[in-house]
């Protein structure tokens, strides 16, 4: 070959390697990415693949990524098209076919096992989120689309199949209730004068803040205010508009409403869980329950009285809106007017203990270690895997040194300085009528206690740190107060003072049901039981509140050092600090003589 040859052919075998097409692996594992997948089976999936390449959205989904595809079949997309007047993917816009995609697309990897009744936690890349439940043994998307094949698992995220398209709602909560508007007129009504109509008519595309991006309806129906005696508008407003202005948010018919309606998406599941939700009406929440399948809300006790709760009527909640979710009430739920009352909060003794101790709670000598997790869901350590030996005691006969009230306390391991102990220790409360109260930590005085500050609702924007500390291996004998004066009728006040007071019941007081106070190796003095005033806090909605307990300085550091008994929590307006008293014996209260 001359070398003009030998030149020719060099120079085409160059341009021959330089447009072989290099094929790069782009998932982390062997198996095909979602695309991939599609390609793999046309017979179910080309027209889905035909919206993909319309959309430019093919390379996205086959690139590497986590992400959940809700894929409709061939034949759903074929329903769709013909529902929406359309012959073929090419007779749909791009733009809309992007939003289609979107829709169906979650950036995360979400299999049937973290489906439940309510949303998906993730939202679409359409930034709406899909609802999910069971229905004949089967899970549904959106209570219209049934998933026929689940959780196929791809290079770069997991396929749902399902048979039907997935179409976002298209009316805001405004007009989804105007739809509706023969079942529920008077609600509608009260919508419109209050102004809330407005607000909850929100569009794609409207200009909102964040918070208000989606809300939460919960309506009551024409045939429930009739067996109120309302059977029109006027007759609700004649209830509870108290100014005759339904706009002005002083007026209780703007508050009942307000009361009905929160920010964020809630499906029934979430309601359920989260114990309350703040409502738009300043300051009020409305408590839940999850009672089996039944939705409650504001089932409560207060002050020793049930209050029934409202149920949610499933077949007409979780209706999904472009701005959020509708429910429906059984009964008539409104602001209570409540006074604020003290609340004596047996740490042991709270619903989640006694659900969690069961038929054991009160059981002679009964110890029960927490092993590396909470005692209740009441009670929430900082690490549960450090309990180091905290645990619920019940002593059926009372210490002669140091009672207990109702005979049980928590025995909790903390420190500050050793990473082997509990640092904190957090109290989910009672319900706490909105109000300023002083709290009082009542603890059993141990030589090996820890030095312990509160705080209120840690970690939200309305925390309150308490200014006093728990000295817990100091007595009451310890405050520099003389035996004498301890003894004395002006003790009380001596201790008030210093921000200390006793909480048991003396051995010389007499108890509503006519039994004898605790008897006391030291007297009458009741030493050993103290109640120690933390600070004042300002509970800002009627609600179950968090007390944090943290550990400051370095204490003794020993295994079960801190002896816990009772919280009070009166109203600072209240006279009595003092008064009642408890006893070892459960259920025995102690009046001021």
């Amino acid at each position: 070959m001359t070398a003009k040859g030998v030149l020719l052919m060099t120079v085409m075998l160059l341009v021959m390697y330089s447009c072989k097409k290099e094929i790069f692996k782009l998932s982390t594992t062997s198996d095909v990415n979602i695309t991939g997948y599609l390609e793999e089976n046309p017979e179910q999936y080309s027209m889905l693949l035909q919206i993909l390449e319309k959309s430019k959205t093919q390379g996205y989904l086959g690139a590497y990524g986590t992400y959940t595809l809700f894929a409709p079949t061939n034949a759903a997309i074929q329903t769709w098209l013909t529902e929406n007047g359309k012959n073929s993917v090419a007779d749909i816009a791009d733009e809309d076919l992007l939003n289609f995609v979107k829709y169906h697309v979650i950036k995360d990897t979400v299999s049937t096992v973290r489906f439940a009744d309510g949303k998906i936690r993730t939202p679409t890349l359409f930034g709406e989120y899909l609802y999910t439940d069971v229905s004949n043994g089967l899970y549904r998307v959106n209570k219209s689309a049934t998933i026929s094949k689940s959780n196929i698992v791809c290079g770069n995220g997991i396929i749902q199949s399902i048979d039907r398209v997935l179409v976002p709602p298209t009316k805001s909560l405004a007009q989804l209730i105007e739809s509706k508007a023969d079942r529920y007129s008077i609600f509608l009504e009260a919508l419109k004068t209050t102004g809330f109509y407005d607000t909850l008519s929100y569009q794609r595309g409207d200009n909102v803040t964040p918070q208000k991006r989606f809300q939460t309806v919960i309506v009551q129906s024409d045939s429930l205010y009739a067996t109120m005696g309302i059977n029109s508008y006027q007759d609700l407003a004649d209830k509870y508009s108290t100014k005759n202005d339904p706009q002005n948010h002083a007026d209780s018919l703007w508050l009942y409403i307000a009361y009905h309606i929160s920010n964020g998406a809630n499906f029934v599941q979430d309601i359920g869980s989260a114990q309350s939700i703040y409502t738009l009406a300043p300051g009020e929440i409305v408590s839940t329950k999850l009672v089996n399948t039944q939705v409650l809300l504001n089932e409560a006790e207060f002050n020793g009285v049930l209050e029934p709760g409202a149920p949610l009527i499933r077949s007409y909640s979780d209706m999904q809106a472009s701005n959020g979710v509708l429910h429906e009430a059984r009964d008539n739920f409104y602001i209570k007017v409540r006074k604020q009352v003290p609340v004596y909060f047996d740490l042991a003794d709270s619903p989640e203990m006694i659900a969690a101790l069961g038929s054991a709670y009160h059981n002679a000598g009964l110890e029960i270690m927490t092993n590396g997790a909470s005692i209740a869901s009441s009670v929430i350590f900082e690490d549960p895997t450090k309990s180091q030996g905290s645990s619920y005691d019940y002593a059926p006969t009372p210490d002669a040194r140091r009672p207990r009230a109702n005979g049980d306390m928590l025995n909790l391991s903390f420190c500050n300085s050793s990473a082997a102990r509990q640092k904190y220790v957090e109290f989910k409360t009672p319900y706490l009528v909105k109000g300023r109260y002083k709290v009082w930590l009542c603890y059993i005085q141990f030589n090996y206690g820890a030095h312990l500050q509160a705080s209120y609702d840690p970690g939200t924007d309305h925390e309150q740190i308490l200014p006093n500390i728990a000295y817990t291996t100091t007595d009451l004998g310890g405050l520099g107060i003389s035996s004498t004066d301890l003894a004395g009728p002006n003790s009380d006040n001596l201790l008030l003072a210093q921000g200390y007071k006793r909480y048991m019941a003396l051995k010389s007081e007499t108890s509503r049901n006519g039994a004898s106070g605790n008897k006391d190796a030291n007297g009458n003095n009741g030493v050993s039981n103290v109640g120690r005033l933390m600070g004042v806090i300002n509970v800002e909605t009627t609600d179950r509140h968090i007390i944090r307990l943290t550990a400051i300085g370095e204490g003794r550091c020993a295994t079960k050092n801190t002896w816990l008994d009772m919280l009070h929590f009166i109203p600072v307006d209240d006279n009595e600090q003092n008064y009642p008293r408890f006893s070892a014996k459960p259920g025995e209260i102690f009046d001021r003589p």
